[in-house]
C-alpha cells in the first residue's frame, strides 16, 4: 500500500523533474495577503505570480497546507469534506499552458502513481475545444469518457462568465476516479456529473487565459497560467482502495487514538473529531491561538466542536496531539517541535470550555423559563448565550428540542452576520483575491540611497485613490522619483522610517514609510503648504528616529535570546512591535511569568547591553544560515537569500530589521508590562534608552502622586507619619527624578527600579491599609450618628396595618450602611416596612425592604423600588424582600421616598 507521505514525495519528485521548483508551503495564516482569513488553495501564495508581479521562477509545485470552513457543517457526515487538508498543486506563471498539463497530469496518474487508466474519467469546459482536443487527439483519451460541462462544475471561478468576479478567471478540467459499475445508481448511463458516488473528482486543472471584464465579456489575458490542485487525501484514498479518506492512513491512527478517550464511537463523531483535531494542531502551530475574535474564533469552535462529539466530561483531545505530530511530522516536523505548546493550549480550551458550559447552562435556563407561553427563544437571546457566553448553537437546539422549545434562528443568524462583518471590516479581510490599490498603475522609480534626497514627486493617494494635489493638514501616500533608498519600509513588525518631505513653500511630515509591489511610499501629513505630482522636493530622513528605532529592534533579539533562557526552548516569537518609543514581543508560554522571572530576563538583556557585544549583519544562502543554527522565525516566508543577524555571543536569527552595530549602543533595557494576550501567547513591553529615562520620570511622578495624595488622607494615623519618615531619604531621590534629565545612565535607573520602588510600593500599601482603617473610624462614627438619628425617626413613624412605615432620607450613606441601619432596625421592631435614601456624588440611591413577617403579605420590594427610582430617572432590582435602585436626579429624591410609601399602603 502506497502511503500519504510516500504519495506527496512521488508527486513533489515528479514535477521537480519537470523543471518546477518545489516551494514549501505556506503558513495557515498569510504574511502578506490581507484578503484571505486562512490559506485555502495552493495558489494562495502565488498570488502575485499570477498577475505577473515577482517572477523570480516560471514553475513551481507545492504541497499546501489549506484551512476551509465554508462545509463544516459536512465534516464526517460524508466521505471527503475536511476543514484542514493538503492540497498538491502545480503552476505554471506564463510558462507551459495546456497540453503540458494535461500530459503530464496523464503520466503521473497512470505511470508514477499506475492508476489503470480505464478507471479514470475527464471532465472540459463545454466551449474549451482546445483542451478536448488535447485528451482525445495528443494523449488519446477515449472519447467516450470526456464529458463536457457547463461553467458552474467546469470554470474558475465558478460561474465566472456570468456572474463574475471580475478579474483573471479560465475553463478546467478535472480528472475522476470511477469506482466502479457496482457503486453509486448502478445506472449505464452514469457519468461524472452523476452525484451518486461512483465517481470522485481527484485533481482539477485550471486555464488561467481570460481577464472577465463584464459579465460574459472574457478577454485574453497576455500572459496565461496554469493552476492545478489534487486533494492528498483524496488521491490517498484512491490509492489505498479506502471509500472514505478517513479510511486512510492519514486519519485511522488519530481515529484509533481517539477511540480510546471518547464515549462515542459513531463514524459521524470519529471522522470530525479528527479533521478538527488536526485543523486545530495546525493553526496553533502556526500563531493561531482559541479567541473571540477572527481566526482564533475558527480555532476555538473547532476544539469545542470535537468535543462536543466526544460525549465525555473530561478534556480529552490534548492527549492524541502526540498521535497527529507522528502522522502528520514527516512533513511537517514543526507539529513536532511545538507539540508541548499545542497540547497545552488545547487542554486549556477544552477546560475553558468544560467551564463554560458548567456556567452557561443555567444561563440557558433562565432564557427558557423566562420566554413565557410562546415557547420561543429569541435570537437576541440565542446570540448572547453564543457570543458572551460561548455556548455553541447546537447545545442550545439539542436542549430546546428536549423542552419542547422553538428557536428564533433567523433572528439570531442576523445578529451573528452583524458581528462578522464588524470583525471582517476590523480584520481588512476583502473580498477577492486580486485586490489592486490606487498604486497599481502608478511608476516603479529607481533607489537612491542619498540623504538628504533631491527628487521630484511622482504620484500621490489619498483615500485609497489617486490625486493631482494636496493641501495643509491633509494625508498623503506619496512616491517619489527616485525613491528613498535610505528609509526602511514597515515589515516583519518594525514601523517604517519617519522624516520630512520639503518643497518650496510647503512641508510634510513622514510618519510611516512602507512598500508597495516594490515602491517606496511614505505615508504624509502636510503640514504647510500644498503639494502638486510633479513638485520638486527634498526628502529628510530622522536619523535620530532611526536609531532608536534600530535599538529596540536589537532589544527584541536580546529578549528572545533571554526569555528562552530563564522559561525554557519553548519559547518562540509569536509576533512584535518595534517602533521609537518602546518595542513589545509576543511568545509562546503558557503561564504568567512570576517578578523573579521577568527581573531575571531583564538582568540578563542588560548584562548583554553592558558587554557591548558586536551585533553583524550579513546575507547569506538560507542553506547556509539555517546549517550554521540561525533561527527562523516560524509563518515567515524567506528567499534563497536571507540576512543574518548575530550578537556575538548571544543569537542568530534570519531578519531584515535595522539594528545597531553593537549592544552598548541600546545603553538600557526596562520591562514594562507582561500580560496574556491569548492562550498560550504572552505579551512582554519594554522601553529602552531615552525612552526608559522618560518612561522612569513617568512611573515616579505617577508614583509620588499617589503617595502623596494617600499620606494627606490618613495623615492623622499614628503610623503614617512613622512610614513617611522612614522613606523621607527615598522619597527625596524620588522627587529628583522629576527633572527634565531624569536618571542618566542605566545604574541609577536600576537603582531606582529594584531598591526605592519597592519601598514605595511597599509603603502605598501599608498606607492604603491605614486609609481603610481611617475610613472604617469615619463609617462607624457615621454610623452612631444615623442611628440616633434613625431612632427619632422610628419614633414618630406612622403604622399601617400593624407595620411600622419608616421613610428616611440620610446624608452620606451607601448601600452597605443602607443594610446595616435596615438590619438594625428590624432588630428593634417586630413589624416594619422600610425606605432608606441617599445622594451620593450627586447620584440618588435607595433600598427598599421590610421584616420577615410581611413576606406572605404579597408585598414585593422589587416592583416598589423599580416605580420609585423612575421618578429619579433611574432603575433597580432585587428580591421581593430586598431591593435597590439608583437615580440620576436626585432633587426628586423627597418624590420618591413618598411614591414608595404610597405603594406600600395600596398593597403593592
Amino acid at each position: 500500500m502506497m502511503t500519504a507521505n510516500e504519495i506527496r514525495s512521488r508527486y513533489l519528485k515528479f514535477f521537480e523533474s519537470k523543471a518546477h521548483k518545489i516551494v514549501a508551503s505556506d503558513s495557515l495564516v498569510p504574511a502578506k495577503d490581507p484578503t484571505l482569513l486562512f490559506t485555502g488553495a495552493g495558489m494562495n501564495q502565488f498570488k502575485e505570480q499570477f498577475i505577473g508581479k515577482n517572477i523570480t521562477y516560471r514553475r513551481a509545485a507545492s504541497s499546501q497546507k489549506c484551512l476551509r470552513t465554508g462545509d463544516l457543517g459536512n465534516v464526517g457526515k460524508t466521505s471527503g469534506h475536511h476543514t484542514f487538508f493538503e492540497m498538491l498543486g502545480n503552476f505554471s506563471f506564463g510558462d507551459y499552458f495546456k497540453k503540458e498539463a494535461c500530459a503530464w497530469a496523464w503520466e503521473f496518474l497512470t505511470e508514477v502513481l499506475k492508476i489503470p487508466p480505464e478507471r479514470l474519467w475527464i471532465s472540459v469546459y463545454k466551449e474549451d475545444d482546445e483542451a478536448y482536443a488535447i485528451w482525445k487527439d495528443d494523449i488519446r483519451f477515449p472519447e467516450a469518457r470526456i464529458v463536457k460541462m457547463g461553467a458552474k462544475d467546469n470554470f474558475w471561478p465558478s460561474n465566472a462568465p456570468s456572474e463574475g468576479p471580475n478579474g483573471p478567471c479560465g475553463p478546467c478540467s478535472e480528472i475522476y476516479y470511477d469506482w466502479g459499475k457496482g457503486t453509486g445508481c448502478k445506472e449505464p448511463e452514469c457519468n461524472p456529473e452523476c452525484n451518486c458516488g461512483r465517481f470522485i473528482e481527484i485533481w482539477n486543472l485550471v486555464f488561467t487565459q481570460f481577464n472577465r471584464v463584464g459579465v460574459n465579456k472574457l478577454e485574453p489575458l497576455p500572459s496565461k497560467n496554469i493552476d492545478t490542485g489534487m486533494g492528498l487525501e483524496r488521491i490517498t484514498a484512491v490509492m489505498q482502495g479506502a471509500r472514505t479518506n478517513f479510511g486512510t492512513d492519514l486519519f485511522q491512527p488519530i481515529i484509533n487514538e481517539l477511540k480510546k478517550y471518547t464515549k462515542n464511537h459513531s463514524p459521524q463523531a470519529l471522522y470530525a473529531m479528527s479533521d478538527h483535531l488536526r485543523a486545530a494542531v495546525f493553526t496553533i502551530a502556526d500563531g493561531v491561538s482559541p479567541s473571540n475574535e477572527e481566526r482564533g474564533y475558527v480555532v476555538r469552535k473547532l476544539i469545542r466542536r470535537a468535543f462536543r462529539f466526544g460525549n465525555v466530561k473530561e478534556s480529552f483531545l490534548y492527549k492524541v496531539v502526540p498521535c497527529v505530530a507522528n502522522v502528520m511530522g514527516e512533513q511537517y516536523p514543526e507539529i513536532k517541535d511545538r507539540r508541548e505548546h499545542i497540547t497545552a493550549i488545547i487542554k486549556e480550551e477544552e477546560e475553558k470550555f468544560l467551564h463554560t458550559l458548567t456556567t452557561a447552562l443555567p444561563k440557558l435556563e433562565e432564557a427558557i423559563a423566562s420566554c413565557g407561553d410562546n415557547k420561543v427563544i429569541s435570537g437576541s437571546e440565542i446570540f448572547k448565550l453564543v457570543d458572551t457566553f460561548g455556548m455553541p448553537l447546537e447545545v442550545i437546539q439539542d436542549r430546546c428540542q428536549e423542552s419542547g422549545y422553538s428557536l428564533d434562528e433567523k433572528g439570531f443568524h442576523a445578529l451573528m452576520d452583524e458581528r462578522k462583518e464588524l470583525s471582517r471590516q476590523k480584520s481588512k479581510i476583502e473580498g477577492s483575491i486580486f485586490v489592486e490599490g490606487a498604486f497599481a498603475k502608478a511608476p516603479h522609480p529607481a533607489a537612491s540611497a542619498d540623504d538628504p534626497l533631491k527628487a521630484r514627486v511622482a504620484f500621490m493617494a489619498r483615500d485609497k485613490e489617486p490625486v493631482a494635489s494636496v493641501q495643509k493638514g491633509e494625508r498623503v501616500a506619496l512616491l517619489t522619483d527616485p525613491q528613498s533608498g535610505s528609509f526602511y519600509t514597515e515589515a516583519g513588525g518594525q514601523v517604517g522610517d519617519k522624516g520630512s518631505i520639503r518643497a518650496d513653500g510647503a512641508e510634510c511630515r513622514i510618519i510611516n514609510t512602507y512598500k508597495t509591489d516594490q515602491r517606496v511610499v511614505h505615508d504624509c501629513i502636510v503640514e504647510k503648504g500644498s503639494l502638486r505630482t510633479g513638485d520638486q522636493v527634498t526628502v529628510m530622513l530622522d536619523k535620530d528616529i532611526k536609531a532608536l528605532i534600530a535599538g529596540n529592534h536589537t532589544a527584541t533579539h536580546l529578549l528572545h535570546s533571554a526569555l528562552r533562557s530563564v522559561l525554557g526552548e519553548h519559547v518562540k516569537q509569536s509576533g512584535s512591535l518595534v517602533t521609537a518609543d518602546r518595542l513589545r514581543f509576543d511568545f509562546t508560554h503558557m503561564k504568567k511569568m512570576t517578578d523573579r522571572e521577568i527581573e531575571r530576563v531583564e538582568d540578563i538583556v542588560n548584562e548583554n547591553i553592558k558587554k557591548a557585544a558586536p551585533v553583524l549583519k550579513e546575507t547569506r544562502s538560507r542553506a547556509d544560515a539555517e546549517k550554521d543554527g540561525a533561527m527562523a522565525l516560524f509563518g515567515e516566508k524567506y528567499g534563497e537569500t536571507v540576512r543574518v543577524v548575530t550578537i556575538q555571543g548571544v543569537s542568530k536569527e534570519l531578519c531584515g530589521g535595522t539594528h545597531v552595530d553593537n549592544t552598548g549602543d541600546i545603553k538600557v533595557f526596562k520591562i514594562i508590562a507582561e500580560s496574556s494576550i491569548a492562550s498560550g501567547i504572552r505579551r512582554m513591553e519594554a522601553v529602552t534608552s531615552s525612552g526608559a529615562g522618560a518612561w522612569v520620570r513617568e512611573d515616579s511622578r505617577s508614583l509620588l502622586e499617589k503617595f502623596n495624595a494617600l499620606f494627606a488622607d490618613v495623615a492623622g494615623h499614628p503610623e503614617a507619619k512613622a512610614v513617611g519618615q522612614r522613606l523621607e531619604a527615598s522619597l527625596t531621590r524620588l522627587r529628583s527624578f522629576q527633572g527634565p534629565e531624569g536618571p542618566r545612565d542605566a545604574q541609577e535607573i536600576f537603582e531606582y527600579c529594584r531598591k526605592i520602588k519597592p519601598e514605595i510600593s511597599d509603603a502605598l500599601e501599608a498606607l492604603v491599609r491605614y486609609k481603610k482603617d481611617v475610613e472604617k473610624s469615619r463609617s462607624e462614627a457615621n454610623m452612631g450618628e444615623m442611628e440616633k438619628q434613625l431612632d427619632g425617626i422610628i419614633a414618630s413613624s406612622p403604622v399601617h396595618n400593624g407595620a411600622k412605615i419608616v421613610v428616611a432620607k440620610l446624608a452620606g450613606a451607601d448601600m452597605q450602611m443602607f443594610r446595616r441601619l435596615s438590619d438594625k432596625i428590624k432588630q428593634k421592631e417586630k413589624s416594619v416596612f422600610i425606605v432608606l435614601a441617599a445622594v451620593v456624588n450627586n447620584q440618588a440611591n435607595m433600598i427598599v425592604t421590610f421584616s420577615d413577617d410581611m413576606k406572605n403579605k404579597g408585598l414585593d420590594a422589587s416592583l416598589i423600588v423599580k416605580e420609585a427610582s423612575k421618578i429619579m430617572g433611574g432603575s433597580g432590582g432585587g428580591r421581593k424582600e430586598f431591593a435597590q435602585a439608583g437615580g440620576k436626579d436626585a432633587s426628586k429624591i423627597d418624590e420618591a421616598l413618598k411614591k414608595a410609601e404610597e405603594l406600600f399602603r395600596n398593597g403593592v
